[in-house]
């Protein structure tokens, strides 16, 4: 039944008009949006729905995974999500291109390319951008050349945006081999004997029939390679099918054993080639262009999308390659690191307000309700990081993105358990602050990457328990050395504000929690770094190789042990260990984003453009807070000189 739906489908092209388009609303239906969503797809070796390219190819090049409209034909909507506006852009070109969607950190990179800039910082439609185009290419070439340590801002920009601009113009066209009326162009590139000898007496040309045929005739020679129309034929199947069938691989091979999934192109070309490819691959490519004619009429689209559909996830099903895309599209359409970032805000918040009039009744409620939304954003980021889990089938920390989420929740965890016992409300807003911090970094660092946040790994990356326990260890050792570090911070603002007896029992009721803190961290740091040596020789043959990332484990170490024993040996006391705490918040910063930025050694993974200012900015801060405890030691100092 469903074979003969798609056929039915498919057959409609031939009615369709060469100028008729599909009407917005029939694009944007509920329903449709929801359907394609779930539609499986390979990219990077993984299997993925639909939804999760659409919010990544938005992201990397809109900055957000929704695109804000104020177009004509769309004026009943303010903002499109990423798989409507795929679908919109697959469907109607026409409007999507209309879109302010390049965004663009430094608008000399426009005017390099002869587009008119906005604002410094702005976003620009394709139709804005295709103006430039021969410029954007021949400028991003140039810059390409250069070494990247050596670009400039604005050659980044100009290398991004080409990309960009070339990424999305692929993906754009992805439906253009179905709205093209092949009958017509090839009339008007061939001569009337090779067009005839082409066409015959169809009344209507698919992409696939062209193709059988013209294969058949370059085997017989009656094309020959390198002609004047060979070439004419060639230029026109990349532009409308070759080159915008490589955006997306959809179509399950039939052979069992072959795991990369087809994009058209390949399917077109196999069919070019050998004459014929098997029939479910050639029913799905059929289908694709089936749709564009579909969507003409509201009422046989619907029916056609979950056709398609379901068509692909029943052989994805049957390959074992579908259990996870559901799951998938709730993961992202829950969004729950957004979600713990508002219930951790407000925690935050209420548990602040609650330390204004402590042994309060008005405290008392605060804190009761502050519990409340802080553990729902505990429990939006762990079931969030379980649910990835379970996704990739792996443990939660493989990527720079995954250390962000991790930490966070690791730090809430632990602030939760010494709120519990000290009962002062005090870690209470810190767990929030930390938590929101946390996602909100989160959030940033997938805005700047770009790229989807649970790619394929290797094998041995997913399965080695060493690894594993190892980055684990390793990432709750820097949870709770910067945990530590900014408890130490709020010290310093409460040591500025607050006086008295009671000030000074607070003080050292942080410094307790602070150093516990600490401990925590040197335990789980000192036992990561062992863990990773013992990998290190499993895997490389060698325990130790000084790489940077090693050196950053080891100098969390060192920095904690020299903390640890420089107070029991009373060589430090309340201000000397809160301005070390702050040492080792930088030195954690440093080994965690730092020295992936070095680009050098054997972890040198993750370097991510634009990070480096907040990085700086947080080495600043903690500085800035050891000259705090630099200036409140002089105080005392100063008091105690006075009172000899």
């Amino acid at each position: 039944m469903r074979h003969l739906l798609l056929t039915f489908f498919l057959l409609l092209s031939s009615f369709a008009g060469a100028q008729q388009l599909p009407e917005v609303s029939t694009l944007l239906d509920k329903e449709i949006v929801a359907t394609f969503q779930s539609l499986p797809i390979q990219e990077g070796g993984r299997m993925k729905p639909l939804d999760t390219y659409a919010r990544f190819l938005l992201l990397r090049m809109h900055g957000k995974q929704s695109i804000a409209v104020k177009h004509p034909q769309l004026p009943d909507r303010k903002k499109l999500k990423a798989i409507e506006w795929l679908l919109l852009s697959w469907f109607r070109p026409d409007i999507a291109r209309d879109l302010p969607l390049f965004v663009v950190d430094n608008s000399q990179a426009v005017g390099e390319i002869g587009v008119d800039p906005k604002d410094l910082r702005d976003r620009y439609s394709w139709n804005e951008i295709v103006k430039g185009r021969e410029e954007l290419i021949k400028r991003a070439q140039s810059y390409s050349e250069i070494d990247s340590a050596q670009q400039t801002g604005v050659q980044r920009n100009v290398i991004n945006l080409a990309r960009n601009f070339f990424d999305y113009d692929a993906a754009s066209d992805f439906m253009t081999a179905a709205r093209t009326d092949w009958k017509k162009e090839i009339n008007s590139i061939l001569s009337p004997e090779l067009a005839k000898e082409i066409l015959g007496d169809a009344t209507s040309l698919s992409v696939w029939d062209l193709a059988l045929k013209l294969g058949t005739m370059i085997r017989e020679n009656k094309i020959q390679g390198g002609s004047e129309e060979s070439q004419k034929i060639l230029n026109l199947f990349i532009d409308t099918t070759l080159r915008p069938g490589k955006t997306l691989a959809f179509i399950p091979p039939e052979d069992a054993k072959e795991e990369a999934w087809l994009q058209v192109e390949q399917t077109v070309t196999h069919l070019m080639r050998e004459g014929k490819i098997p029939e479910g691959e050639l029913a799905v490519s059929k289908a694709r262009d089936g749709l564009y004619a579909a969507s003409l009429k509201a009422e046989t689209f619907k029916p056609a999308v979950k056709a398609f559909v379901d068509d692909i996830r029943a052989r994805a099903e049957k390959r074992g390659e579908l259990s996870q895309i559901d799951r998938e599209v709730s993961y992202h359409r829950t969004d729950y690191f957004t979600n713990a970032l508002v219930w951790y805000m407000l925690g935050f918040l209420i548990a602040t307000l609650g330390l204004v009039a402590p042994q309060s009744k008005l405290s008392r409620w605060t804190t009761r309700i502050a519990w409340v939304t802080v553990l729902l954003g505990v429990g939006y980021n762990v079931w969030g990081i379980t649910q990835r889990c379970i996704i990739m089938g792996r443990p939660p920390i493989a990527t720079l993105y995954e250390t962000i989420i991790f930490i966070a929740a690791s730090c809430a965890l632990v602030g939760l358990f010494i709120e519990k016992v000290t009962r002062k409300g005090v870690v209470l807003a810190v767990v929030g602050f930390v938590g929101a911090l946390g996602m909100f970094l989160s959030n940033r660092f997938m805005a700047l990457d770009g790229q989807d946040t649970m790619p394929t790994l290797e094998a041995v990356l997913i399965t080695n328990f060493w690894l594993a326990t190892h980055v684990t260890c390793i990432n709750i050792g820097y949870a709770g050395a910067l945990l530590g570090s900014i408890t130490s911070m709020v010290y310093v603002i409460f040591r500025f504000f607050a006086k008295g007896d009671q000030s000074v029992e607070f003080r050292r009721l942080l410094t307790r929690i602070t150093y516990g803190i600490m401990c925590f961290g040197l335990l789980f740091a000192l036992v990561g770094t062992v863990l990773g040596g013992i990998w290190a020789n499993d895997s490389w043959g060698r325990f130790w190789g000084w790489d940077p990332k090693e050196n950053g484990a080891l100098m969390i170490v060192l920095m904690g042990l020299i903390i640890l024993h420089a107070r029991l040996g009373g060589y430090i006391r309340e201000i000397g260990l809160h301005a070390l705490s702050l040492l080792l918040g930088a030195i954690t910063l440093f080994s965690w984003f730092g020295v992936n930025q070095l680009s050098i050694g054997l972890h040198s993974y993750g370097f991510t453009a634009g990070i480096s200012l907040a990085l700086n900015i947080g080495y600043s801060t903690k500085f800035a807070f050891m000259l705090a405890c630099g200036w409140f030691w002089l105080q005392e100092r100063a008091a105690k000189k006075a009172t000899a």
